[in-house]
């Protein structure tokens, strides 16, 4: 399965945005379509240290489970800067234009450099 980006940050912006009702993100909060998807991309997100969470394994191809309870701090970093729909567009788009693959370290830096380019536009600093 690839890395989806999307699916990354969709997931990303669900963690931060549970009720305080509700303490971990599961796999029963997404679609049952989406099931290998999701559960696959949690796990990257747990070893790429942006999330702590567990997963459920089960000797089944199919995804058991997950709990993903919090962001860690890199997680948050990220996050915030491809938070923005406009940030996020324009992220993307740079590198389609430029025809390079999306690596965690490039996302974050060219989010960061064109959310400062889009704050300097708009408040003239």
């Amino acid at each position: 399965m690839e890395r989806n980006w999307d699916t990354i940050r969709e997931i990303l912006l669900g963690l931060e945005e549970k009720r305080p009702d509700k303490h971990t993100l599961r796999l029963s909060d997404f679609p049952t379509n989406r099931a290998a998807e999701i559960s696959y991309h949690v796990e990257l997100l747990m070893e790429a240290g942006l999330i702590h969470g567990q997963m459920s394994k089960t000797l089944s191809p199919d995804p058991s489970d997950f709990m993903a309870i919090r962001l860690t701090w890199s997680g948050h970093e990220l996050l915030d800067a491809i938070k923005s729909d406009t940030i996020w567009r324009k992220t993307k788009e740079s590198f389609i234009s430029k025809g390079v693959s999306m690596t965690f370290d490039l996302v974050k830096s060219v989010a960061i450099d064109i959310s400062a380019a889009y704050i300097k536009g708009h408040i003239g600093a």
